[in-house]
């Protein structure tokens, strides 16, 4: 019977209490199979824990599926003896070679929002905050991933400030991650994977589930449990763990921030207080003024309310412009300078402060300067083991073609990396308004509305619509709405119109049921507006006349109404036929019509038979014709119109003509001795 590596390993006298590093894995059977022997990986904050595990085994058959999705705790022996404990889930799994008496195996542990990344969505949120965003997609990934509960719980307690209810928020074929990160993004938001204990009394005490905790203030970052760390070179003697060399760098960032946006309410541009200068001091020869270095952002129109207030939603201010100018400067800020460190502190834990003693330079420099956060952690750990069982695990390793980090002392076994700022700076994560979204391209949506509603709009005409690509089960959380085909599925959204003057202008609004193409405001999800429409399947283009259809009556173009809750319609058609171009202006009802041109009949297909010339006004109602200065009935021709509109000079000459013969008549009357006529 083949040996675990547990039992070849307590053999060797390395028990688990003797071991610099374990791994307890939430499968039982893996517990006795494998052993941790290296470790590396970053945690970050703002971006996660990626951790590689190089382990051993006796066993060259397990399946690699068994490790995927399993529960890993990592427990590393501290300098002051206490287990400090990093946990997640194995998204991925390598068998390196065998001797046929060890197997190589490398597992990539990640904590649980990796998962995230790997489910991609689409679906809309109306009025809801950043929080109640994040709330509703963790409660969802915890009732249907049970590895996600069991991994990952949400901490809210480090969220300070309210965040803006905003009236429409989408998510466009994103990763859960991409999109929950880019909200968090924009409010200044950070998020930290974080141990729900960072020391455990034991190796077998049980795996519990990491904390998502999201931060909007600096208060909110813990200190260390040692909290104060020594400046000290690394030796094989040093028994306290320490930062072993500090370098700091300095780079040149935008000095002044300036946003502007549309602001609809007030038909103007809305630029809060204008360029802001930075507080922040970036060099000594040049004042930030002097520098000049401004970042003039044009971001998306102000969010799309209801007129109302109906909608609960934040007013769209200037507060926001407001927030997110500090946004950006803080990222400016805290981009200026950073500082990296080495050191073989061990509990170094990402998002975690501490005090710097017994450094020449610092020691200088008033407490607050002293005190720095951790934001990035590339470290490495391994088991000390005998030299034959070591040189046999390298050959296997340079078998796989694996390579792993070392310490440039050869007597250190562990060691890390730390990016560090100071902890007075205000930290958020780094945030572009444009590369931070997806892409945006123009798509389809259906308008919506209330039951028994034809057309639904506000007092500015817009109108309500559900995206096509919503489904019902992502719009459980808040009565369908988004999927349920009525006016609850979006906030209103803008309908571009060729004309729009203050009270006049073009005017046709969409209905409900119809199709449109949306756009977005500055490739923006969160601000779409209708461009136009489609005609698709059976919702055939326009018929004039209710006849015909395309291509056949290609040569007919214009504008067809449609009867609110009937069949009767209105028309504007321009027949531009060869040789049968003509005008008509319609009302269905009583089939009214003035026809202008070379006539003919309703066509069906490319012509049709011809009606007449010149122009009709006709109906199978009552007709009625006032003209309260007089009117001009002539069939008198005026050749191109080149006359005025009410030129009666041929009528008046005709009338002189006849006046003047009736009066030669008379006289010849007259001299013939008969009755003269009375003219």
């Amino acid at each position: 019977m083949i040996n675990t590596i547990t039992q070849v390993l307590e053999q060797l006298g390395l028990s688990a209490q003797k071991r610099a590093i374990h791994a307890q894995f939430s499968h039982a059977t893996l517990n006795h199979d494998i052993f941790l022997q290296h470790i590396e990986g970053t945690h970050a904050l703002n971006q996660g824990l990626n951790v590689e595990l190089i382990c051993l085994s006796t066993n060259a058959l397990i399946p690699l599926k068994q490790f995927i999705g399993v529960q890993v705790a990592v427990d590393q022996v501290t300098d002051q003896g206490t287990l400090f404990r990093s946990t997640g889930i194995i998204t991925q799994a390598e068998q390196g070679q065998s001797d046929g008496a060890l197997t190589l195996y490398k597992l990539r542990l990640e904590d649980a929002t990796a998962l995230w990344h790997k489910r991609r969505n689409s679906r809309v949120f109306m009025n809801k905050s950043v929080r109640d965003v994040s709330e509703i997609l963790f409660k969802e990934w915890q009732s249907k991933s049970p590895l996600f509960a069991a991994s990952l719980s949400l901490d809210l307690s480090g969220l300070n400030t309210e965040t803006d209810v905003r009236p429409f928020i989408m998510q466009s074929n994103e990763t859960d991650y991409d999109f929950l990160t880019r909200l968090w993004r924009s409010e200044g938001i950070n998020w930290l994977i974080d141990e729900a204990e960072l020391y455990v009394p034991h190796t077998r005490h049980p795996i519990q589930a990491q904390k998502l905790r999201l931060l909007d203030n600096n208060s909110q970052f813990q200190a260390l449990k040692r909290r104060q760390i020594r400046f000290h070179r690394s030796s094989a003697t040093e028994q306290q763990d320490s930062i072993i060399s500090l370098s700091a760098q300095r780079s040149l960032q935008p000095t002044a921030v300036h946003i502007q946006r549309w602001q609809a309410d007030h038909l103007s541009q809305e630029e809060g207080a204008g360029s802001v200068q930075s507080q922040h001091q970036h060099s000594t020869q040049q004042d930030n003024a002097s520098l000049s270095l401004e970042q003039a952002w044009h971001i998306s129109p102000a969010w799309m309310q209801d007129l109302n207030g109906e909608d609960q939603a934040t007013a769209a201010s200037n507060s926001q412009i407001e927030k997110l100018n500090q946004t950006l400067s803080n990222v400016y800020n805290q981009q200026a300078k950073q500082f990296t460190a080495q050191s073989t502190v061990r509990d170094a834990q990402v998002g975690y402060w501490f005090e710097l003693h017994e450094h020449p330079e610092l020691d200088q420099h008033s407490d607050a300067d002293k005190e720095f956060l951790i934001t990035t952690k590339t470290f490495y750990n391994q088991n000390n083991l005998p030299k034959d069982l070591s040189e046999q695990i390298q050959h296997l390793l340079k078998q796989s073609q694996w390579s792993l980090k070392t310490s440039t002392v050869p007597s250190e076994r562990q060691a890390n990396n730390l990016s560090l700022q100071r902890r007075h700076i205000t930290t958020v994560p780094a945030y572009n308004p444009i590369a931070h979204r997806p892409a945006t391209h123009p798509q389809r949506a259906k308008v919506v509305g209330p039951s028994g509603e034809e057309i639904y709009v506000d007092e500015w005409g817009r109108i309500k619509v559900r995206f096509l690509f919503t489904r019902n089960d992502d719009h459980s959380h808040d009565g369908g709405a988004g999927a349920n085909d009525n006016d609850t599925d979006s906030a209103w959204v803008d309908v571009l119109t060729p004309w729009a003057g203050e009270g006049y202008g073009a005017r046709f609004l969409p209905r409900i049921g119809e199709i449109v193409v949306i756009d977005f405001f500055d490739g923006n999800l969160d601000r779409p507006f209708v461009v136009g429409r489609i005609h698709e399947a059976q919702r055939s283009p326009t018929k004039f006349d209710q006849k015909g259809q395309l291509p056949e009556t290609k040569k007919l173009a214009g504008i067809r109404s449609k009867e609110i809750g009937g069949e009767g319609y209105n028309q504007l058609r321009f027949d531009d036929t060869t040789g049968q171009i003509s005008t008509q202006l319609q009302s269905s009802h009583g089939a009214t019509q003035l026809n202008l041109g070379n006539l003919s009949h309703p066509k069906e297909t490319e012509t049709s038979e011809g009606r007449g010339e010149g122009f009709e006004l006709r109906t199978d109602q009552w007709g009625a014709i006032r003209a309260g200065d007089g009117l001009l009935l002539s069939s008198h021709k005026q050749d191109q119109a080149a006359g005025t509109h009410l030129d009666a000079q041929p009528a008046k000459q005709q009338l002189e003509g006849t006046l003047n013969n009736s009066q030669a008549l008379s006289e010849v009357a007259k001299n013939q001795q008969t009755d003269p006529l009375e003219v």
